[in-house]
């Protein structure tokens, strides 16, 4: 009888997609899911599927406590990967410890945060343009890291991923309260931030690229446009991604698939899915951040819908060293969806699809039932994590032939969000 292999997801998705737990049953990997107490039971109660197996653990973010707690299990992973972000970098760490992939498959990749991949390109990938940007440990730094640029600027903690801390500071008056309004919030699941970052505001559409690495090479599965718009903060604005419109890798320019490949040199990722989110304005790409797992929000839904590819189940071939299937020829249809977080804006994503039966869809979100001992709201390791992702009220999918045409009845759903940034072109 073969040795029954083992397959280890840190941290659970947070739209309910599980690709990692697919791909990893169709391989008849046992699929074990680490998280923290709290999230464990959020998942319960959303209803989320179940794993072969669930480890509760208060930092999984820690290496030496995810290490300990898998090992004290007797679980011997023979890959581990993140399924949300907080987690990439303790993922690495431990896979290295056990030997086992990805750690295996590019052993001098340690899943850098903003500031190092930044450092990274300035480094070894000049031409990769970046916003002008400085670097601190703490927000008592904000003001002299801000004081010879160009306002506005954005302010966000080095460590955290989906838009968590980010805010636009319009005047260096109002530094004073990005720092008041920043300085109470924690990362997802409680812990701390390692650093902050603040850098010149750069106008454009924000851009994102979805693809696997396979031996140091990227392989573009796709690419979407992100509908954000901005929502106030305290005193200030943050940002929200309100959807995406997907487009296939195939249809990629030169000039994007030169800066990723570039990005990915510069930080030494050779294996395994990635992301990189960037801002395009007056013809320029300038990078934001590099995430180093699949995309959330839903996002690998839309990759299968414009690529015909299933992200998760490729990145775990690709970690496992198995030989990726060729892939479909595309079938000239793009996809787009929308988060709808207001009753105004669930109706006409109805109407939309009342009217576009063939290629649009409404699915509708049931808010959870908190147990009584959460009357009094969720417990503090959540409160980040539900701020940005609980609270909609459904999502519209929509495709066709027409990239104009699918934006347009996303965005006709989206008329009451302020600062809404359309399709560029």
């Amino acid at each position: 009888m073969s040795e029954e292999k083992v397959f280890v997801q840190v941290g659970g998705t947070r739209d309910g997609m599980d690709p990692y737990l697919d791909a990893a049953r169709r391989r008849d990997m046992r699929a074990v899911l680490v998280e923290t107490p709290d999230y464990l039971r959020w998942r319960g109660i959303l209803g989320r599927r179940d794993f072969d197996a669930e480890v509760a653990l208060d930092a999984p973010a820690d290496p030496a406590q995810l290490h300990s707690a898998l090992t004290a299990r007797g679980i011997h992973p023979n890959l581990i990967l993140a399924g949300f972000e907080r987690y990439v970098d303790s993922c690495y760490r431990v896979a290295a410890a056990f030997g086992c992939a990805p750690a295996g498959q590019s052993p001098a990749f340690a899943a850098p945060y903003k500031r190092d991949q930044r450092a990274a390109m300035t480094t070894s990938a000049a031409r990769v343009r970046q916003p002008r940007h400085a670097t601190m440990d703490s927000l008592d730094g904000l003001e002299a890291a801000a004081a010879d640029m160009t306002f506005p600027v954005v302010v966000k903690p080095d460590n955290a991923g989906g838009g968590l801390g980010i805010v636009l500071v319009s005047d260096v008056g109002d530094l004073a309260e990005a720092r008041r309004t920043l300085g109470g919030l924690a990362n997802y699941d409680g812990g701390a931030f390692t650093g902050w970052m603040v850098e010149e505001f750069v106008p454009g559409v924000e851009v994102s690229v979805q693809a696997i690495a396979r031996d140091g090479t990227a392989d573009i599965l796709s690419t979407c446009e992100k509908l954000t718009y901005t929502e106030p903060v305290g005193g200030l604005a943050t940002f929200r991604e309100a959807g995406h419109i997907a487009f296939p890798g195939s249809a990629v320019d030169t000039v994007t698939r030169q800066f990723v490949q570039d990005c990915i040199d510069a930080v030494g990722y050779r294996q395994g899915p990635f992301h990189v989110d960037m801002i395009r304005g007056n013809g320029q790409l300038h990078l934001l951040e590099m995430g180093f797992r699949l995309s959330g929000m839903r996002v690998v839904e839309l990759v299968t819908r414009v690529s015909g590819r299933d992200w998760g189940d490729e990145s775990i071939a690709a970690h496992l060293g198995e030989t990726p299937a060729a892939a479909p020829a595309w079938d000239g249809r793009y996809a787009g969806h929308v988060t709808l977080r207001h009753a105004g804006e669930l109706v006409a994503a109805e109407s939309v699809g009342a009217e576009n039966p063939s290629n649009a869809e409404v699915q509708r979100f049931t808010g959870p039932q908190l147990p009584a001992d959460w009357s009094g709201g969720v417990p503090e390791s959540l409160r980040s994590d539900v701020g940005r992702h609980a609270g909609a009220l459904g999502r519209l999918v929509v495709t066709g032939d027409d990239p104009r045409r699918v934006t347009n009845l996303l965005q006709c759903c989206l008329v009451s969000r302020n600062s809404l940034e359309p399709i560029a072109g």
